[in-house]
């Protein structure tokens, strides 16, 4: 069972809007305190910067300043009681694109890193992140899943 009285990869939660999945996913940063790492995997529009919006305002960001970093591929927040980067690997084909954005400085850092794209990582994927997968059931519903329990 997690923290949240999910077991891992079954009875997943369910969201019926975009404050919902904020809350979710701050009680998901919650129950993990240690967590290093969070990967959010679904299609476009599953609600991943919306599930990254609730992670980051645990640790102290204002979600309003959390947008998807598509075209800068990162944004770092350091306002929080954690530092707390946000990647949007979506326009990454190669993962030697990744060299330059400096994710081993940011894990050095001990700042939370939360990726959208996990996929994409190649080398710099780490065994001990929390996969997390969003799937858009219909406009409003999103079904939500705790896929790898890496941080207990």
């Amino acid at each position: 069972m997690t923290g949240l009285g999910q077991p891992s990869g079954t009875s997943p939660f369910v969201s019926g809007s975009p404050e919902e999945t904020e809350a979710i996913a701050a009680r998901v940063a919650a129950s993990r305190p240690d967590c290093p790492a969070f990967y959010l995997e679904g299609d476009l529009g599953a609600g991943k910067t919306i599930f990254a919006k609730g992670l980051a305002g645990h640790y102290g960001v204002d979600p309003n300043q959390v947008a998807s970093p598509t075209f800068a591929l990162v944004t770092r927040h350091g306002e929080g009681t954690r530092a707390v980067y946000h990647l949007d690997l979506y326009r990454i084909e190669h993962p030697a694109e990744l060299e330059e954005l400096g994710i081993e400085e940011m894990e050095e850092e001990g700042a939370v890193v939360i990726v959208e794209w996990p996929d994409r990582l190649g080398r710099f994927r780490r065994s001990d992140a929390l996969r997390v997968r969003l799937v858009r059931e219909s406009d409003d519903r999103r079904r939500i899943e705790v896929v790898e329990e890496a941080c207990v």
